[in-house]
């Protein structure tokens, strides 16, 4: 990335989220000690999070003023969340998430989730896959079922995409350790001396679309995301066989533990 872009995303970021240089956020301070039970356990929730770790705090989602001791004061502009003047209003959550994520919110607006919350109010939206403050992501042993709620004989909903969706899950995760033993194998190779310079190649490719198979996976297209995926192991395999290990290393290929295609319907 050369200077100019890098100064461009910088200036971006602390346009969209300003931050205080000096000074205590009150939302913070007075959350945390709050009685409301509820608010503060969102408040440990938010403590707990990536967006905590990040400095996202809770101005950045529901407005209000920070720098602002007096509840009336920091509460200016901030909505109860069943009001359709919030900004974390449930069918603006994508929009209000995809200020940051944004690779995720274009592949989601392609999806019939997205066109079905926006245009029926009746489709989910990130709060229910990734909680209020995004601390979950769904395991494969739980989409199965967390899907089937909505994707069920009974409504009719296309009932069969819960087992490929937990497929296709699974087969991610899988792929995503055998990124992992590759690197570890070549990183032991590179102590040795071996010259792992066109696996690495393979590798850094197989993980740049790895990380685009879980931005595709919020489409819900889940037959294009197994076709990526199926491109990543690929990749994961030449890197693992571009170079020479020794001889005691060779049973435990790449190619001996590959992991199997399932179909996705």
């Amino acid at each position: 990335m050369d200077a100019f872009k890098a100064a461009l995303l910088v200036t971006l970021f602390f346009f969209m989220f300003p931050v205080r240089v000096s000074g205590e956020n009150s939302c913070v301070k007075c959350h945390e000690g709050i009685e409301n039970p509820a608010i503060r356990e969102f408040h440990k929730e938010w403590k707990a999070s990536a967006h905590s770790r990040s400095g996202i705090t809770c101005e950045h989602c529901h407005g209000g003023d920070p720098g602002k001791s007096g509840k009336e004061a920091a509460h200016q502009g901030v909505h109860n969340a069943l009001d359709r003047e919030s900004s974390v209003y449930y069918t603006k959550i994508p929009a209000l998430c995809g200020g940051c994520h944004i690779a995720a919110f274009s592949e989601f607006k392609t999806s019939s989730h997205y066109s079905n919350l926006i245009t029926k109010g009746t489709g989910p939206n990130c709060v229910t896959c990734h909680d209020a403050m995004a601390t979950k992501i769904i395991k494969p042993g739980e989409i199965e079922i967390f899907c089937a709620l909505c994707h069920n004989a009974k409504m009719s909903l296309l009932p069969g995409v819960t087992k490929d969706a937990k497929t296709c899950l699974e087969r991610m995760d899988l792929i995503g350790q055998k990124i992992q033993e590759v690197e570890r194998a070549l990183a032991q190779a590179e102590k040795s001396g071996t010259d792992t310079t066109q696996a690495r190649g393979f590798l850094s490719l197989a993980g740049r679309e790895y990380a685009a198979s879980k931005q595709d996976w919020h489409s819900f297209q889940l037959n294009r995301v197994a076709s990526r995926l199926k491109g990543v192991e690929r990749l994961v395999q030449k890197a693992g066989d571009s170079f020479i290990r020794p001889k005691e290393d060779r049973t435990d290929s790449y190619e001996n533990s590959a992991v199997p295609a399932a179909p996705i319907h």
